[in-house]
Formats: C-alpha cells, sequence, structure tokens
C-alpha cells in the first residue's frame, strides 16, 4: 500500500511540473526559475543600445486535480507531496538585464583644408584736382586770395643728356664747369656808305672764334676776322680786291636754356671793340681816290643765337661795326658795315 503511494505521488508532481511548462508554453513568457539569453545583433550606424529584457512573471500553473482520498489541497502558495510533507516554492529568478554598447571607433575626421586670405590690394584714393582761384574768380565768387609766395628759381639741370654728356665737368676743369668752345666759320657784309657801295660788290667774310662762358650769363669771346671784295674805281685795275683783317674782342650776355637729351639753345647779344686793317691788292698803280691801305678802329656790336649737343656747338649772328680813325677815302667817308655769319664748331 505504502508504495501505491509512492508512485501516486511522483505521478501528481510529475503531471503538476508538466502542466505548467504547458501553460508557460502557451502564453509565450518564460516559467519562473528559467533564464533567458539574448542574441542581439545590431547594424551600423554606431548608436548605443539599452535592453532590458524583464520577463513578466509567469502566471501560476493551476494544480493538477488531486487525487480524491489521496491529497488535499494545499493552501494559496505552498505545495505538499502525496506525504502531506509541504513543497516550498521556487526561488525568484533574478531579471536578466542586458547593456549592449555598439559604438564602433569612428575615425577622426580629415583636416580641414587652410584657407590663406590673400590682402585686396591697396586702393589709391583719387584726389580731385586742386581748383586754381585766381584774382578774377575771387572777384566773381567772393573768394579770398592768399598772396603768392615767389619759389626761388631752380638751378640749370645737369649737362648729362640720353645721347651722352654735353660737358664733362670731371675732366675738362673750369671750361667744362663755365662751357667754352672754338668755332670757325664764313658770311656776307656790305658797307653802309653808298659811295663805298658804289665802288665796291658785297664781301665774303671769313672768322675764327674762342668763346668762354656760354653756360653762364656772362661770357666773352675773342675773334679773327676777315674779308675781301671786288672794287672798280678809276685809277685801279679792273681785278682789284679790297681786303681787310681785323681781330675783335667781346662781352656776351647769354641765356642759357637746357632741353632734352642734353642739348642747350642760348640766345645771346655781344658789344665789344676792334681792329682793322684794310689794303687794296692785285694792282700796280692806283690814282683813285682810295688810298693804297688804312688801319681803322671798330666797334662790333650784335646778337645771335647759339646751340649745342654732346661736344657740337654752332651759331648764327647778325654783327654792325662802327668804324673810326676812316682815312680809306681820300673825298672823306666812313667804312661802317653790317653783315651776317654763321659758325661751327666743338665744345669743351
Amino acid at each position: 500500500m505504502k508504495r501505491v503511494s509512492l508512485i501516486a505521488a511522483g505521478l501528481l508532481a510529475a503531471s503538476w511540473m508538466a502542466a505548467r511548462a504547458e501553460a508557460a508554453t502557451a502564453d509565450g513568457t518564460a516559467a519562473p526559475g528559467t533564464t533567458t539569453n539574448v542574441d542581439t545583433t545590431v547594424t551600423p550606424p554606431p548608436t548605443t543600445v539599452d535592453v532590458n529584457v524583464n520577463p513578466p512573471p509567469a502566471k501560476p500553473a493551476s494544480p493538477p486535480s488531486a487525487l480524491p482520498g489521496t491529497v488535499e489541497t494545499a493552501p494559496v502558495g505552498t505545495a505538499t507531496t502525496p506525504s502531506g510533507a509541504e513543497v516550498p516554492p521556487p526561488a525568484p529568478v533574478a531579471p536578466a538585464n542586458v547593456n549592449i554598447n555598439v559604438n564602433p571607433p569612428t575615425q577622426p575626421p580629415p583636416p580641414a583644408p587652410v584657407q590663406t586670405e590673400v590682402a585686396p590690394p591697396p586702393v589709391t584714393p583719387v584726389m580731385p584736382p586742386a581748383r586754381v582761384i585766381d584774382a578774377n574768380t575771387a572777384a566773381i565768387d567772393g573768394a579770398v586770395v592768399e598772396d603768392v609766395v615767389p619759389l626761388q628759381p631752380l638751378p640749370p639741370p645737369g649737362p648729362r643728356g640720353e645721347t651722352g654728356v654735353m660737358h664733362d665737368t670731371g675732366h675738362a676743369g673750369w671750361a667744362g664747369r663755365i662751357g667754352a668752345g672754338l668755332l670757325v666759320g664764313g658770311g656776307y657784309e656790305d658797307f653802309t656808305n653808298s659811295t663805298l657801295r658804289n665802288m665796291t660788290g658785297g664781301a665774303g667774310t671769313w672768322n675764327a672764334r674762342a668763346i668762354a662762358g656760354t653756360r653762364q650769363y656772362i661770357g666773352v669771346e675773342g675773334a679773327y676776322v676777315g674779308s675781301a671784295r671786288g672794287i672798280d674805281a678809276l685809277g685801279v685795275q679792273s681785278d682789284a680786291v679790297l681786303v681787310s683783317n681785323g681781330l675783335e674782342g667781346a662781352l656776351r650776355v647769354n641765356v642759357p636754356l637746357m632741353m632734352r637729351r642734353g642739348q642747350l639753345l642760348e640766345p645771346f647779344g655781344f658789344v665789344g671793340l676792334g681792329w682793322s686793317h684794310y689794303q687794296v691788292t692785285n694792282t700796280n698803280v692806283n690814282t683813285s681816290d682810295i688810298a693804297s691801305d688804312d688801319d681803322i678802329m671798330s666797334l662790333p656790336v650784335g646778337g645771335g643765337l647759339e646751340y649745342a649737343i654732346g661736344r657740337f656747338m654752332a651759331d648764327a649772328r647778325f654783327t654792325y661795326r662802327s668804324t673810326y680813325y676812316n682815312d680809306l677815302m681820300r673825298t672823306g667817308g666812313n667804312l661802317n658795315n653790317w653783315g651776317v655769319s654763321t659758325q661751327v664748331g666743338f665744345a669743351f
């Protein structure tokens, strides 16, 4: 009898356990005392996932119907064996907390490109032209005209030009600093006395000059001058010639004007003193009213224009000569004359 009771109790316990497993399976929840394993696969983008698995408590399974006469119904929350011993309830299962941190290492961002700022070019402000207020504008607009302070004249520009040196002052010494040159030339001359003009024709002239002070306001020059003209008078042969030779010195007043490329343009005037010797040549007998020779004093005065570039120098001039101690005409009369000439040469 006792063995039959133990077998019945074992079958009752197995039936009860099977009923609880079927109830847990039917509700989709885990029975108390079981552990749930969760395998979670997370696909990037990288995130942080906090998974908390707390299965709800399983509903207690209804105890199987006791066999009549073998098992008494136990109070709620207790279990008994067929022998009447109490079965302790199963221990509570702690909830499973699963913390999954899916945070794959991130690559550092590429360095930002360095942008170099280029400063804009400075802008130069454009100033409007200054308004010139003269006396007439001031009278119309009522403006005040300030006194004009005269500026000191600038020194003349240096002698260097684009094509060379006009005066090499480092090597020529004082002559290069003050300006100097040698000129030769010729021209045309005629008497102012009508009697002499009737007996003679126009004369050709020649000269050689040395000039100093061409780059200054005051200069000097010395010259050899000569002339020759035909003479047609009673008592002389038909091929007779009246020839003059002389020396002159003059004081010059210059206005030197420097131009581009080292050019010098210089108006000038002069006055001087000279001596000339006149002589009738190409005749053996002179029975006319003209003497064979005569020495006179002359006073040359005139002006001209000089031009120079580099070492080249040239000038053109007009000259009038007053004469004194005239004895060439036996009947009386002076040898005053005028002439034009041009000279070329080189500067020091």
